[in-house]
């Protein structure tokens, strides 16, 4: 591993195994192109770690897991690039491998996506969010297993942190990209399919998989309202749940209203967003009788 710096946000460069030089050089081009187009406030230095396969990324992201005691599940393994800011400093992490399996725009969609981040949720603040009474209510009843609910809190605030992104980047003129990489996510994989009907007989399973929906609608929920490309992302969105029968694919499409009433405070919209879950899916939904 050697490290590197670069141009007007401070970019220190971490490369684990042979990443190319002319990739690096790829990469930063787009970031800087980023950062400068859509204004980094504040934001000093991002650590940049580049892989070269994906299964070194996920097992480093799984290692640094462990090594700060964090207990989230690994949903971020289906990505060729993610963000965190575990360590107090945001960091971009990109596998290679995956990435050049992904089409120009997307990857190019998807780098804009890890910089948006950086810039509206790049410290530690971001990360930790207070559990609803409900949601501890249920737990100390036995009702909810513990890492149940912290994976349901973090899928809920990777939702919200997402539609921000996208919004943010859709004000700042970035469409095409981000119309692709969204577009390219929304379709269903046949591990999502799969998730689905192994968990489809488990009432806790079938919540954290649709709330994991919803993080994906909310990602791509900011170009519903773009004159060219709405009505296509409203099918593909609807055709990301085509699997779910209606009765729960509906009440997720609904669930999206939500996101008219955020405002730019990031922890205000995730309390506002999963007392909306509660209420949908706990409360009135009717499809989880948890008391039984």
């Amino acid at each position: 591993m050697n490290k590197e710096e670069c141009r007007t946000v401070r970019i220190v460069v971490h490369r684990f195994g042979d990443v190319k030089e002319s990739f690096l050089g790829d990469v930063l081009k787009i970031l800087d192109d980023c950062y400068s187009c859509v204004g980094a406030r504040d934001l000093e230095i991002v650590d940049l770690c580049l892989f070269d396969r994906s299964t070194s990324m996920n097992a480093f992201i799984s290692e640094e897991k462990k090594k700060f005691g964090i207990s989230t599940s690994a949903f971020e393994a289906s990505f060729f690039a993610v963000h965190d800011a575990w360590q107090g400093t945001p960091r971009i992490m990109v596998a290679h491998d995956k990435m050049l399996t992904a089409p120009k725009l997307v990857a190019i969609g998807g780098l804009h996506h890890e910089v948006a981040h950086t810039i509206l949720h790049g410290s530690l603040e971001y990360y930790l969010f207070p559990t609803p009474r409900l949601l501890v209510k249920l737990e100390n009843e036995g009702i909810f297993s513990t890492q149940f609910v912290r994976d349901i809190l973090y899928l809920a605030s990777l939702a919200v942190k997402d539609f921000e992104v996208t919004r943010l980047l859709y004000r700042n003129g970035y469409v095409e990209d981000q119309v692709a990489y969204n577009t390219y996510f929304l379709e269903p994989s046949e591990e999502e399919h799969e998730t689905w009907r192994l968990a489809e007989k488990n009432k806790t399973a079938r919540l954290l998989v649709l709330v994991s929906l919803l993080k994906t609608a909310c990602c791509a929920e900011p170009l519903l309202r773009d004159e060219r490309h709405g009505k296509e992302i409203a099918q593909m969105m609807a055709r990301s749940m085509n699997y779910l029968p209606v009765e729960l694919s509906a009440p997720i499409l609904r669930m999206l209203k939500v996101t008219s009433k955020f405002g730019e405070k990031t922890h205000e919209n995730v309390n506002l967003f999963m007392n909306k879950i509660i209420d949908e899916f706990i409360i009135e939904g009717g499809y989880f009788d948890f008391k039984g």
